[in-house]
C-alpha cells in the first residue's frame, strides 16, 4: 500500500469515527429525524452533482424499486435508529457495536445466500458475539439515560439491518456504480423522513455548534468521506479498504473521551479488543490461507 494510500485511509477512519462522535453531540439539539434529514441532504447536493458531471446520472433509473428498498429499510431506518441511540449511549459504544454488521453480514449470507462460512470464520462469529456481550453485560458500561439497554439493542438492530442491505445491493446492484446507489438512497431517504423532521424539528434553535457538528456528519463523514471510500476501494481493493470497519471505532472511542469527556474503562476496552478480533476472523482476514508464491 502506498504511503498516500495508507494516509487517505487514516483519514477516512478520523470521518467516520468521528461520526459517532458528532452524532452524540449534535442530536440531542436537532432530535433523531431531522439530524438525520440534515447530514443525508448535504451528502447528496455533494454526490448528485459529481454523478452528474460523469454522466452516471441515468442509472438511478435502472433499478428504482430495489433503490427505494435501499433508501428506507436499508438507510432511513438504521440511520434513525442510531441517532435515537445516540441520546442514551456514547460514542465509543455506537461505533463499536456497529463494527459488528460485517460479522452479521456473513451469518445473512450463509443462511440466506448459500455462502458458507467455514470454521475460522464461524469462530470469528463466535468470539465476536462473545464480546458484543461482555460489553453489554456485568455493569461494564455507563448507560447515558434509563433507555440505554433498549439503545443497545437498536444498535444491535442496525447492524444486523445494515448486514441484510449489504447482501441486498451486492445481489441486486452488481453492475451499478457504487457511488450511484449510494447517492440515490440517501436523497430517497432524505426525502422520504423530510415529513418527520418537520415534524419533531427542535422548538428551541439549535446553536452554532451543534450546527457545525451537522455540518460534519454531512460535508465530511458522508459526503466526502464516501468519495474516499470509493476512491480507496479502486485503489487499494476491498479487503485493504475493510480495515477502515476496525480503525473508526478506536477514533470513536479516544474522540469521544477528549470532546465528550466519555469514560474508557478497561473493560471497554477489553470487549472492544474482542469483538474487532471475532469481525476480523470472521470476514476471513485473519487466519487465511495464503497461496504459495510460484516457483
Amino acid at each position: 500500500m502506498r504511503a498516500r494510500d495508507l494516509i487517505e485511509l487514516l483519514l477516512l477512519s478520523v470521518l467516520w469515527g468521528g461520526a459517532y462522535l458528532f452524532t452524540r453531540a449534535a442530536v440531542p439539539a436537532f432530535g433523531p429525524a431531522p439530524l438525520v434529514v440534515l447530514r443525508f441532504a448535504i451528502a447528496a447536493a455533494i454526490l448528485l452533482p459529481i454523478l452528474a458531471h460523469r454522466g452516471r446520472l441515468s442509472q438511478l433509473r435502472q433499478h428504482p424499486r430495489q433503490l427505494l428498498i435501499v433508501a428506507l429499510p436499508f438507510t432511513a431506518l438504521p440511520f434513525v435508529l442510531l441517532s435515537w441511540s445516540a441520546l442514551h449511549i456514547g460514542a465509543g459504544l455506537l461505533a463499536v457495536l456497529n463494527a459488528t454488521a460485517p460479522m452479521f453480514a456473513g451469518i445473512v449470507a450463509h443462511f440466506f445466500y448459500k455462502d458458507r462460512l467455514g470454521a475460522t470464520r464461524a469462530a470469528g462469529l463466535a468470539v465476536g458475539l462473545a464480546g458484543v456481550a461482555w460489553l453489554v453485560s456485568g455493569g461494564n458500561l455507563a448507560l447515558k439515560t434509563g433507555d440505554g439497554a433498549l439503545a443497545l439493542a437498536a444498535v444491535m438492530l442496525v447492524s444486523v439491518t445494515w448486514s441484510v442491505g449489504a447482501n441486498y445491493t451486492r445481489r441486486h446492484f452488481g453492475d451499478v456504480d457504487p457511488m450511484v446507489t449510494t447517492a440515490g438512497s440517501l436523497a430517497l431517504a432524505s426525502l422520504a423522513l423530510a415529513p418527520l423532521a418537520w415534524a419533531t424539528w427542535p422548538a428551541e434553535p439549535p446553536s452554532a455548534r451543534a450546527w457545525a457538528e451537522v455540518g460534519f456528519l454531512g460535508v465530511a463523514s458522508s459526503g466526502l468521506g464516501m468519495l474516499m471510500y470509493f476512491r480507496l476501494l479502486a485503489r487499494i481493493g476491498a479487503v485493504r479498504a475493510m480495515s477502515v470497519t476496525f480503525l473508526s471505532p478506536v477514533v470513536a472511542i479516544v474522540s469521544g473521551a477528549l470532546y465528550l469527556g466519555e469514560a474508557i474503562s478497561l473493560a471497554v476496552i477489553g470487549g472492544t479488543a474482542v469483538v474487532l478480533f471475532g469481525t476480523a476472523l470472521s470476514l476471513g482476514l485473519i487466519g487465511r490461507r495464503r497461496t504459495p508464491p510460484a516457483t
